[in-house]
């Protein structure tokens, strides 16, 4: 379903299902990641006012999380807009 890690592929290779076609463009995609870094900052910084880590430690746990959760978050988000695409159109 996906030809990276956030990219729709074109086509399904099992059954051969047209994805470009469902797919709607990335601007809810795009409203998706500015939610998801306004949650993750906020995180950042109640944890930096709590526990006040040093900052290699804050950039070691925070880059791999937020690379992880925008990766994750997009490739739920795209799957149920397809999802809800192909149902539209099925009926």
């Amino acid at each position: 379903m996906f030809a990276a890690p956030a990219a729709i592929a074109a086509k399904c290779d099992k059954c051969g299902l047209e994805f470009r076609a469902l797919e709607r463009g990335s601007r809810w995609a795009g409203v998706f990641t500015l939610l998801l870094a306004l949650v993750l900052t906020g995180l950042a910084l109640a944890i930096d006012a709590a526990l006040a880590p040093p900052l290699w430690l804050q950039l070691a746990f925070w880059a791999p999380v937020t690379v992880g959760g925008v990766i994750f978050g997009l490739r739920l988000f795209k799957t149920l807009l397809l999802y809800a695409a192909y149902e539209r159109t099925r009926v």
